[in-house]
């Protein structure tokens, strides 16, 4: 039974391309101890790319990625925000990964606020864990790599697409 839950966020700052989420799920934090897993920031895309490999292989896992589009609307709407925007984001990878834990790298500045709003739309029992630079948990660094990894991918096919 898979229980433990890490989420994170590839691309929130950025001009051009989306937003990536990804929730990675282990029975077992320990089984990820040897694959050089840390904060996605601080690997280079080559090795970023080797442990995604391994991960996608170990770890059950759900990406969801959140086009400009998307952003633009919640950023424009009266009931949301980026950060409103991406609890949703997170509770529908808890509501389908069904995690006991779940540590998520909590964006907003007001920890407790972002927590009230994220419990009121998990439809699951799961335990929140939400701590900013949440990427010291291996499973959330998990997920930090998973995102990143798809975020760089879907900018290189826009690279493609406008010939840079």
């Amino acid at each position: 039974m898979k229980i433990l839950l890490g989420i994170d966020e590839a691309g929130r700052g950025p001009v051009l391309g989306p937003l990536v989420m990804a929730g990675a799920m282990i029975d077992d934090e320990k089984k990820l101890e040897n694959l050089g897993i840390k904060d996605s920031k601080l690997l280079l895309p080559q090795k970023r790319q080797e442990i995604y490999q391994k991960l996608i292989k170990l770890v059950k896992y759900k990406i969801i990625i959140l086009k400009p589009e998307e952003i633009d609307a919640a950023l424009k709407s009266q009931n949301l925000n980026l950060n409103w925007l991406e609890a949703q984001t997170s509770a529908k990878i808890i509501n389908e990964l069904k995690p006991k834990r779940a540590i998520i790298d909590c964006p907003s500045n007001n920890v407790e606020s972002y927590h009230e709003y994220l419990k009121k739309i998990v439809k699951t029992k799961t335990e929140l864990i939400l701590e900013h630079k949440a990427e010291s948990h291996l499973i959330v660094a998990a997920a930090s790599i998973l995102a990143k990894v798809t975020r760089d991918k879907e900018v290189e096919k826009i690279k493609k697409q406008i010939k840079i």
